[in-house]
């Protein structure tokens, strides 16, 4: 505001000055005009007079004729000689225009403008002297004979009344358009700060809020496609983004220590059971080599049991650090056929294959995925026929697993891929399994881009889909049998 308002003032004061100086030089061209009229008459006198043979005026008479024909044409006269003293003056009678006065005072003027008129033959003006109703327009112009020779400077002065007044409400029009300009960008700046401030304001809360732990809170602001709202937009974003990663890392600090307590438990069943024969053999029960056989397969098998779930919790670790996968063209019909002759676990399986289908997958990782789906269809099979088939959907490709089982209760399907989970019934811990095979399953998956997806119908039994990035290179073939 205080800019604009020196730039009005700088703008105002030159276009006051501008029309100043335009009327002023309007004005001074009618006073020489007028003059001009004036001394012509006087000059054609003079030839008339010497053609009749009659001798010339002298300059006093010359002088008041011209001031009086000056003055009769409104205009307030004094004639210069050139040591500067009045020779005549005249001028219109204030009372009446029909009226004329001689030896009227006429507005003072410097010596040094005097003398630059009268001797340095110099127009000087128009200038206005006085204010208000006695101000007078002023010009001084020289006066020169036929020769040269200057005679002195005349004065004309007029009443300046209609320039002030038309000077005066031109600088009240500057002044009000001024104002007006300034009130009309006082407005739009309180708007535009308003505009601009007040969502950075808004911005600045919320910030606040964030720190204090509100993670929830956004600016709210409507969408805008200036500045203010990319930086909304990006600020909302953030601010999503810190909530979704700390409600990640709590969910993952739950869920670990969920696994820790789980995997406790879980490894505390077989360690106290080892524990207890070992306690009763110590006893005094080990000389007994009754006691001894029958409890030494309670120990190797509490023992396997634990050393599967350690092997598992391994390869949860390492997956869950996404440890690199190599992966490379399996060609899947190839690689289900070597799994199944690899296994002499008893169980009926049924392959339902379809050749050309190609997965971009690691080997080794997808082994332990069939191992563990198998080893799944096993224990809640009920010991009937295990499907295995290659799958194309939705443009991925795949391996199915389908038993016959009782199924899984449409309540516990979301979870049967979380850590140790159980769903009652038939998935007890006396099955044998740790409640992770699952869980390794989806790591693995998603580890080589993929996914897994679990269909199950009570009574009907249940399937698992490996889905993977297919590939056009031709397929590798592992050499041996998958263990």
């Amino acid at each position: 505001m205080g800019l604009l308002a020196v730039l009005l003032v700088v703008a105002g004061g030159i276009e006051y000055g501008w029309l100043r100086g335009a009327i002023l030089s309007s004005r001074g061209q009618t006073l020489q005009a007028t003059f001009d009229d004036g001394r012509a008459v006087l000059v054609a006198e003079e030839r008339a007079r010497r053609r009749l043979g009659r001798p010339a005026l002298p300059e006093t008479t010359l002088a008041l004729t011209l001031v009086k024909a000056l003055a009769t044409a409104g205009v307030t006269t004094a004639v210069y000689s050139p040591d500067l003293s009045v020779v005549a003056s005249a001028g219109p009678d204030p009372r009446t225009a029909a009226r004329l006065q001689t030896g009227v005072s006429v507005p003072s003027l410097s010596q040094s403008d005097l003398l630059a008129a009268a001797q340095n033959d110099t127009v000087i003006g128009p200038t206005l002297m006085g204010n208000g109703a006695n101000s007078r327009l002023v010009m001084l112009l020289p006066l020169t004979g036929r020769l040269g020779n200057y005679l002195g400077a005349i004065e004309l002065a007029e009443p300046a009344g209609p320039i002030q007044g038309e000077l005066s409400s031109a600088a009240t029009g500057l002044a009000v358009g001024s104002a007006a300009v300034l009130l009309v960008a006082l407005l739009i700046g309180l708007w535009l700060t308003t505009r601009g401030l007040g969502p950075l304001n808004r911005l600045a809360v919320t910030a606040q809020a964030l720190g204090r732990g509100d993670l929830s809170r956004r600016s709210g602001l409507r969408p805008r496609s200036d500045e203010v709202g990319e930086l909304a937009r990006v600020f909302d974003d953030m601010a999503d983004n810190v909530e979704r990663t700390v409600k990640e890392r709590e969910e993952a600090e739950r869920r670990m220590r969920q696994f820790i307590g789980d995997a406790s438990h879980e490894l505390r069943t077989p360690l106290t059971a080892i524990k207890g024969y070992l306690d009763v053999l110590q006893r005094g029960a080990g000389a007994s080599p009754e006691v001894v056989q029958a409890a030494l397969p309670v120990m190797s098998r509490e023992t396997e049991r634990m050393r599967g779930l350690v092997m598992d919790l391994l390869t949860l670790a390492r997956a869950d650090a996404q440890r690199a996968v190599e992966l490379r063209p399996v060609e899947l019909a190839a690689f289900l056929e070597r799994f199944v002759e690899s296994r002499h676990d008893g169980a009926t399986v049924k392959l339902e294959l379809q050749s050309g289908l190609v997965a971009l997958a690691d080997p080794e990782a997808l082994a332990t995925i069939a191992g563990n789906l198998q080893a799944n269809a096993q224990r809640h099979g009920l010991g009937q026929e295990i499907v295995w088939s290659t799958v194309q959907e939705g443009g991925l490709v795949g391996l199915r697993c389908a038993d016959h089982g009782p199924g899984i209760d449409p309540q516990d399907l979301p979870h049967v891929f979380e850590r140790f989970f159980r769903a009652s019934g038939s998935r007890s811990r006396q099955d044998g399994g740790s409640g992770l095979g699952l869980a390794i399953v989806q790591s693995l998956a998603e580890a080589q881009n993929g996914r897994v997806v679990v269909e199950s119908v009570l009574g009907q039994g249940t399937q698992f889909t490996v889905l993977l990035h297919p590939t056009s290179a031709t397929g590798w073939v592992p050499a041996q049998p998958v263990a």
